[in-house]
């Protein structure tokens, strides 16, 4: 029921492509996903345009819901990025997104076909994760943190990289110790930097939680890993931790 508003909005953002943009993006993401050729701005802005003429006053919230999380199956990044963008700014402010169901709903999104990719998994979390976190607080943080454990890469680092929003926040970081312990003993790139980019953004608010969270996992961090999450440390203390790192 949604695909001719999908094939409305693919043919507006196909409107807008560049080759140059497309090579700039797949180049970006190193090849790992297809992409139309449409710069962010003018993703945004097609898309409320869209929404405007061509789904608000034709769907109730279920089915705009339900659309949102549609765009994330089809084959473009651009369309994947409107999806997120779709919840962010328009669903997520009005109260249509919540944790109870929302969550769950969220997690199938990670199926074949959905989020497969860095640049997508991490905009959907800052964007839409983050302030559902915000919005909710711990059950929804609790909902969220519970992936860590999942197969599916992109779902574990999800249960990190949403917890950017609330770095400063130290009633989470229980659920983020836990996963970081997780996170870091697996061999992918990908979830090791989820552990990299939360320390990093927590020493901003605490470093002796960030210490403590490298000290009980060194010998699992990457070199990459170690050095984004104490990026805003002092050289010395770098340079001690490399060292030990080293030396496991």
């Amino acid at each position: 029921m949604y695909k001719p508003y999908i094939a409305t909005l693919r043919q507006r953002l196909q409107e807008h492509a560049d080759p140059k943009t497309k090579n700039w993006w797949e180049g970006y993401v190193k090849q790992s996903a297809p992409f139309i050729g449409v710069k962010m701005p003018v993703i945004r802005s097609v898309l409320h345009a869209w929404h405007k003429d061509c789904v608000a006053n034709h769907l109730d919230a279920a089915g705009q819901s339900e659309l949102a999380l549609a765009l994330f199956y089809e084959e473009y990044a651009e369309e994947k990025l409107a999806g997120t963008l779709f919840l962010q700014e328009i669903l997520l402010p009005t109260g249509a997104i919540e944790c109870e169901s929302g969550v769950d709903r969220f997690a199938d999104l990670f199926d074949p076909g959905g989020i497969y990719d860095w640049n997508v998994c991490d905009w959907f979390c800052v964007k839409v994760l983050g302030p559902l976190i915000q919005a909710e607080g711990q059950r929804c943080a609790r909902r969220i943190a519970e992936w860590h454990v999942a197969e599916n890469l992109w779902q574990a680092r999800a249960s990190l990289v949403a917890f950017v929003k609330v770095a400063d926040d130290s009633t989470y970081y229980p659920l983020v110790k836990e996963s970081c312990r997780t996170l870091i003993r697996r061999q992918e790139r990908f979830a090791k930097t989820a552990v990299g980019w939360i320390l990093r953004d927590i020493s901003k608010y605490d470093e002796g939680f960030v210490r403590s969270v490298i000290e009980d996992n060194i010998g699992h961090f990457s070199t990459e890993s170690l050095r984004n999450a104490t990026k805003y440390f002092g050289k010395d203390e770098k340079t001690a931790y490399t060292r030990m790192l080293r030396d496991v």
